[in-house]
């Protein structure tokens, strides 16, 4: 066992109730790294085609869109976390549609005309 590990566990075992525990792990732990979080958001707001087939831009889209995911959680309550969900979905949408390279501009068009807006699979 580490010595981190004995050190929480030595921390839970003395705490005096559940709240504090949250609390102290939240503080220790829940630390975002601010300068990752930009340069992720950069890349994906300047992500292209370029000469990559669409299997690959998406996919490394999808990558960056996983690990900022992972780095900035949705709001705590459920009616704010679901709205916040549905629109990063539609975020997600524009910004593979963004780009695209202009040989797809018409399947752009048709995306964009559809409503409600498709979930990122199918545009």
């Amino acid at each position: 066992m580490s010595s981190l590990s004995r050190e929480l566990i030595t921390g839970i075992v003395y705490a005096k109730n559940v709240m504090a525990v949250w609390e102290d792990l939240r503080e220790r732990f829940d630390k975002m790294n601010t300068s990752r979080v930009y340069q992720l958001h950069k890349a994906i707001a300047t992500i292209t085609q370029e000469t990559d087939n669409i299997s690959v831009y998406f996919t490394k889209l999808r990558n960056l869109w996983d690990e900022f995911d992972n780095m900035v959680p949705p709001p705590c309550d459920f009616a704010r976390s679901r709205n916040f969900i549905e629109f990063m979905q539609k975020q997600k949408v524009l910004q593979f549609l963004m780009g695209l390279n202009k040989t797809y501009e018409q399947a752009r068009s048709q995306i964009l005309m559809t409503s409600p807006t498709p979930s990122i699979n199918k545009a």
